[in-house]
């Protein structure tokens, strides 16, 4: 039985506090804003609870831009370098080809893809993609195998990675290797056409989303996995917490069998470490620097090549538990979630919380958080079915919202 691309209609979204003024107002020209006043300001502004009621593994934002081949601009040009523009109804102004604004989430057998930005405060659903029984998706990212299209991949516990075309609403291929549960995805930063895998099988494979192919593979019981930024290397995390650095080959389509490489052809970064919660759950690159968390909520921030630690942060109440963290656009913050449903945001440099994120309503483990690519959003996912997302709000709105309602008279009030 094929997967299936099934009508947008499967979220339900509340709005986290009636608002005064509905749509982004403009900052004056007058006054620049920093990250800090950005973060200070973040108010929470939606939830949405997606139908299958179970926990949504992973979201991912599309950052790919006009003339981009890959991801290689991240942390070039600093913030100003991304900032919006919004228009008076609080649409965000871009370019056509700019996807950036397309959110997708992966959570028990579905996967469904949102609309950030263009609809002033909302989440508003676009499509929405659902495999067959009860596998349930474990991760998910974007990739570019065409042009004038959006896809995604998204893997997990069925082996298989699915790509999900946006333009032709439907499933467009099936990779197939792994022999057990497929728990990360990642796009190569430089060459468009290749996708890395970690699977259970104890293999993590670089495929082509062009053909199919699997085009490489190295045996090793890896959790989680990123391409340096150049995208020479792979380094990979595992449930012990050590970590390995592979090159990448060059890599052909030609090529009748993948290549294959051992433990023996890698370098540790970080040793094995004892102690439940070591194993690795996400990894991530600032400042071509490497970022490596556990499931215990330890971020260690290793310097390259010498594989030196430049310092730790330790995520409060954060639990033995998988919570996926992100970078900034800038390489300067970065944003991770704890067991009780708070996030965290901190400042690279220094090694300080700057932010800490917490509602009453959002109690729950979270299991991946993101900024949005100027950072005047932060979106984190969690168990339930819940996505919720932090907007910046500027200092003449949240004036607005400190004054009392006058709006209903007094005879409206006694009825």
């Amino acid at each position: 039985m094929s997967a299936q691309v099934m009508p947008a209609k499967e979220a339900v979204e509340t709005p986290a506090k009636r608002a005064r003024l509905d749509s982004p107002q403009p900052e004056t020209a007058e006054k620049a804003l920093t990250p800090e006043h950005i973060f200070k300001n973040l108010r929470l502004r939606r939830i949405v609870r997606e139908n299958h009621n179970s926990t949504v593994a992973q979201i991912a934002l599309m950052f790919y831009r006009p003339g981009d081949t890959g991801l290689a601009g991240h942390g070039a040009g600093g913030m100003s370098a991304y900032e919006r523009s919004f228009e008076k109804r609080g649409s965000a102004i871009r370019d056509p080809d700019d996807n950036s604004n397309l959110l997708v989430s992966a959570g028990h057998n579905q996967a469904s893809v949102y609309d950030n930005e263009n609809c002033g405060d909302h989440l508003d659903i676009m499509s929405h993609f659902q495999l067959p029984g009860e596998h349930a998706f474990r991760s998910c990212c974007w990739v570019r195998a065409a042009d004038q299209d959006a896809v995604f991949a998204a893997a997990g516990d069925d082996k298989l990675v699915h790509l999900i075309s946006l333009a032709w609403t439907r499933e467009i291929r099936v990779l197939r290797g792994h022999s057990e549960a497929i728990v990360d995805l990642q796009p190569h930063p430089t060459e468009p056409r290749l996708l890395l895998s970690v699977g259970n099988d104890q293999t993590v494979r670089i495929w082509s989303v062009l053909s199919g192919q699997c085009l490489c593979i190295y045996n090793y019981n890896g959790s989680a996995a990123r391409f340096s930024p150049d995208g020479l290397s792979v380094f990979v995390g595992s449930a012990t917490g050590e970590v390995r650095q592979w090159p990448v080959p060059k890599l052909s389509e030609s090529r009748q069998e993948p290549l294959v490489f051992s433990t023996s052809d890698s370098n540790l970064v970080a040793a094995a470490k004892r102690g439940i919660g070591a194993a690795i759950d996400c990894l991530r690159f600032a400042n071509s620097n490497l970022l490596v968390k556990s499931m215990a909520g330890r971020i260690d921030y290793y310097e390259l090549p010498s594989n030196t630690v430049i310092r730790s942060f330790a995520v409060r109440n954060h639990g033995v538990s998988v919570s996926r963290f992100d970078v900034s656009y800038d390489d300067k913050y970065l944003c991770v979630g704890n067991s009780r449903g708070e996030v965290y945001i901190f400042s690279i440099e220094s090694g300080k919380s700057v932010r800490r994120l917490a509602h009453k309503r959002s109690v729950r483990p979270v299991t991946c958080s993101l900024f949005t690519r100027d950072c005047r959003s932060v979106v984190y996912t969690g168990e339930g079915g819940f996505i919720w997302r932090y907007d910046y709000v500027d200092d003449e709105t949240l004036a607005e919202w400190e004054k009392p309602d006058d709006s209903a008279s007094n005879e409206e009030l006694s009825e």
